[in-house]
């Protein structure tokens, strides 16, 4: 046993290109996995439809757009145009803001705020909806410091493509892209194999 390991120790130092597989592949893919792989939202391209178009609106607009979790994206005229604008992946988020924001705030003391995210990708919707409706809920308690009587800001989210958030949707395809890598390799690995012991290779 000793003298096979060492054996093999010795064919895999003397082969660059089995050392560059053994050590180099992994340390370059835990590098890239390392910073490519990451749960957070950072510039999420967002749209936003304020029919108030109020100073309340304007700041609650302004406080996401800073948080650094979203950018500005396209501009959307409207409801009816929001599934469009999903389906060619330029935003992941639509905030529609209520006609009447600061008034309904200021008379009924409260007023309600809809967000609408492209939930094609499960994990990205839910993060994007959290994340938005934190930065609603923390202006909401700095808005709240300055009034004697206490204003509610609700948020209602809608999920599109996938409103029950099933992860199958998302997993299956790329399960199948990955049998399809691993088959075709395989396959190409057993060609070879084939091809050497009878000789035609």
């Amino acid at each position: 046993m000793k003298g096979f390991i060492i054996k093999e120790f010795y064919h895999i130092f003397r082969d660059v290109r089995s050392m560059v597989i053994l050590f180099g592949m992994p340390v370059i893919q835990v590098l890239l996995f390392g910073f490519a792989l990451s749960t957070e939202i950072k510039n999420a391209p967002i749209a936003i439809i304020d029919y108030s178009n109020d100073q309340i609106t304007r700041a609650i607009t302004s406080k996401i757009l800073s948080s650094g979790f979203f950018i500005l994206g396209d501009e959307v005229p409207g409801e009816g145009q929001i599934e469009e604008v999903f389906r060619h992946g330029k935003v992941k988020e639509v905030i529609v803001f209520e006609s009447g924001f600061a008034e309904k705030l200021e008379k009924e003391r409260q007023a309600s705020i809809q967000i609408i995210a492209d939930a094609s990708d499960p994990n990205t919707a839910n993060l994007v909806v959290n994340y938005t409706s934190a930065i609603v809920a923390s202006y909401q308690q700095e808005y709240l410091k300055d009034l004697s009587l206490p204003v509610t800001i609700s948020t209602e989210s809608r999920m599109l493509y996938n409103p029950t958030l099933k992860s199958v949707f998302m997993f299956v395809p790329g399960v199948i892209t990955i049998l399809l890598m691993l088959i075709t390799a395989m396959m190409t690995s057993i060609s070879i194999a084939r091809e050497k012991e009878l000789g035609t290779m």
